[in-house]
């Protein structure tokens, strides 16, 4: 639990729960200290170069830069797994304390994260990340309020590309099919909804703030036209309730992400979204481990 009232003074207020419901997001004060930092950027440094601290049992399926992959955006996935250092970062109590406060659940659990190294800008390399919900990409998951925390490991500027909000499009419809994740025309989110305002929020950080967005919020990110890389850790919580739901594509293809493999199954065959192994419970913390 958190120890301290400073830190309790840095959870949202009821004020902030009802902003975060109503614009889809929430900017936190301070919250991760400076050495966390640097441990996370040590352990980044080590995965890019190849070393593993544990492995996964499934090697396809998600993304995960390795050398030789060439110098554009560098991207790795679910590495809190397989990394010490970027497992410290994720499993820091303010973090999941503030999504319980958030999404009203009273306990959270790590489901996924991407690790982003977004290197200054090149006009060959495809390094916007287009508009698109996560909530897409979860169709399996029984839970309305999935959310994500976005961690820039330095001070971010507009012109590093920051996360990008779509002020209160989680509460549009139409968004459930957002799987654009790749799209590099940022230009088209007004076709798309052109009744829709589009009142979009960059995500202007200082190092140690920290944004969390609802999974049905439009975001997305221009490119880094800084020169120095962006750095941003997306981490991915699940809220108490959530467990695994069968779902099928529009051509009836049954629904699979890539960390359903690594789930241990029920006696029914699908996977467990409470498996501590795979989604360890990161609030409250487990004081026995």
């Amino acid at each position: 639990m958190l120890q301290t009232a400073g830190d309790r003074a840095l959870l949202p207020s009821e004020r902030d729960v009802d902003l975060y419901r109503e614009r889809g997001w929430h900017r936190s004060p301070l919250l991760i200290p400076d050495a966390l930092f640097g441990t996370a950027l040590l352990g980044m440094e080590r995965h890019f170069r190849g070393e593993r601290d544990w492995s996964l049992p499934t090697t396809s399926g998600f993304t995960d830069w390795k050398p030789g992959d060439g110098d554009g955006i560098r991207s790795a996935e679910v590495i809190a797994l397989r990394n010490r250092q970027l497992r410290e970062l994720v499993s820091f109590p303010l973090l999941a304390a503030t999504a319980a406060r958030l999404s009203g659940s009273p306990q959270i659990r790590y489901f996924a994260d991407t690790l982003i190294f977004k290197p200054p800008e090149d006009p060959n390399a495809a390094s916007v990340v287009g508009w698109h919900t996560d909530r897409a990409y979860w169709q399996t998951c029984t839970s309305e309020e999935m959310l994500t925390a976005w961690i820039p490991f330095h001070d971010c500027s507009e012109e590093m590309g920051p996360v990008i909000y779509v002020e209160g499009s989680h509460r549009w419809p139409g968004t459930d099919n957002m799987r654009t994740f790749r799209a590099q025309d940022l230009s088209q989110l007004k076709a798309l909804f052109p009744e829709r305002p589009l009142v979009k929020r960059p995500m202007t950080l200082r190092r140690g703030e920290v944004s969390f967005h609802h999974s049905r919020l439009i975001h997305g990110s221009a490119p880094n036209r800084s020169d120095v890389p962006r750095i941003a850790l997306a981490l991915h919580f699940q809220p108490m309730e959530n467990r695994y739901r069968a779902h099928h594509n529009d051509h009836g293809v049954p629904w699979h992400i890539f960390i359903d493999d690594l789930a241990r199954k029920l006696d029914d065959g699908t996977p467990d979204y409470t498996d501590p192994a795979v989604f360890p419970l990161l609030w409250p913390p487990d004081d026995s481990s």
